[in-house]
């Protein structure tokens, strides 16, 4: 499946218990007033009314928990601050399951902090579940195709898709040596070189093994498996963001991770990073946007969500190695070229199985 065909692929937006799932501002601009900031509003969005901006701009803030690391949430936050000048945008960082359980205490405890999520939408069915969100028809829902959409709709919009990979430092590995498979990791020149993002404590990195198994088949991919972990790969984890930042110093040759990283964390200074051109490239998951039920700034929430929906924030987000969803957002030609897989959730007790074989070759 090349990069075009994920656009026909359905990501169900919740998981249901079946061996494998597929994990998957528009009108011209005027100017109104407010307090002596100029601010632009689009003509025919009631999302973004001038009421709404006003009443986003006297709250102030708006906080962000997400699952998108910080250099992505820094050019958000940058974007978002120069189009609404008086609304500052704050961010927390954490990977998957412990910005769920985060978000899970707090709600529970009644601390309501954050305004928006930025998370997997596999997971969102649980806070769904649990009443912390409210719906909201994003006037950029119209940007992305009906299968990105929540079920029930108006909830979140998956917007673009992480892809889990291969990356090598090029200032230590030159693109001729470096691996054009997944059985090249196997070479012996790798052992001990290799920075792997940990299966077990990332979910997102747990998708991309479960689809080794879907296309090797589970003894074909378990050998491989056990061949990799021979080649006493260093493992961390929970988030991607070390492994990325170890590769591109140089201080791992190679990595086994979160090739979006190669273009966000590959723009720090000093950097030199590289993704390698495997066949195929995995979109291991995709974040979606909601606003909390009980947000303390929901109106500057709305508008973040907005934000965050736009074209003009998807450009930025597809510059950073991401997969768009947005209908007319083109990507990096790197990835553009890249064929990519949508990696399965596994559940049951094929998860469980898959999860004991991984933690008796890469820890916990």
């Amino acid at each position: 499946m090349n990069i075009e065909n994920i656009l026909s692929t359905r990501v169900a937006p919740r998981p249901v218990r079946s061996k494998w799932l597929s994990a998957g501002l528009l009108s011209l601009m005027t100017g109104v007033l407010f307090g002596g900031l100029t601010l632009t509003i689009p003509t025919a969005s009631k999302a973004q009314s001038a009421d709404l901006i006003a009443k986003a701009i006297k709250e102030g803030k708006v906080m962000i928990y997400g699952e998108m690391i910080t250099p992505t949430m820094r050019e958000i936050k940058a974007g978002f601050e120069k189009k609404y000048p008086g609304i500052t945008m704050e961010f927390i960082y954490l990977s998957g399951a412990p910005l769920m359980n985060r978000i899970i205490s707090e709600q529970d405890a009644g601390r309501h902090l954050s305004d928006v999520i930025a998370i997997d939408t596999v997971r969102m069915p649980v806070l769904l579940e649990k009443g912390y969100l409210t719906t909201y028809e994003s006037v950029n829902k119209r940007n992305y195709d009906k299968q990105w959409h929540s079920t029930p709709d108006n909830l979140w919009v998956r917007n673009h898709l992480y892809l889990g990979g291969i990356m090598y430092n090029s200032k230590s590995v030159s693109s001729a040596e470096a691996p054009k498979s997944y059985q090249d990791l196997l070479d012996p020149k790798w052992r001990g070189k290799i920075a792997l993002v940990s299966p077990i404590a990332n979910d997102l990195m747990f998708a991309m093994f479960a689809a080794f198994v879907r296309d090797m088949g589970e003894q074909k991919a378990y050998e491989f498996f056990d061949r990799l972990a021979a080649q006493k790969p260093l493992v961390f984890g929970p988030g991607g963001i070390r492994v990325s930042q170890g590769v591109g110093t140089g201080e791992f040759p190679i990595g086994i991770g979160f090739v979006g990283h190669v273009f966000s964390v590959g723009l720090e200074s000093g950097y030199n990073m590289s993704m390698a051109q495997t066949d195929p490239v995995y979109a291991v998951g995709g974040p979606g946007f909601a606003v909390l039920k009980n947000a303390p700034h929901p109106n500057a929430a709305r508008l973040a969500v907005d934000y965050m929906l736009s074209n003009e924030s998807q450009e930025n987000i597809a510059k950073l190695g991401y997969r768009s969803n947005a209908t007319s957002v083109k990507g990096i030609p790197e990835l553009t070229a890249a064929k990519v897989r949508v990696a399965p959730v596994l559940t049951g007790a094929d998860e469980t199985k898959l999860r004991n074989k991984l933690k008796s070759l890469f820890g916990g």
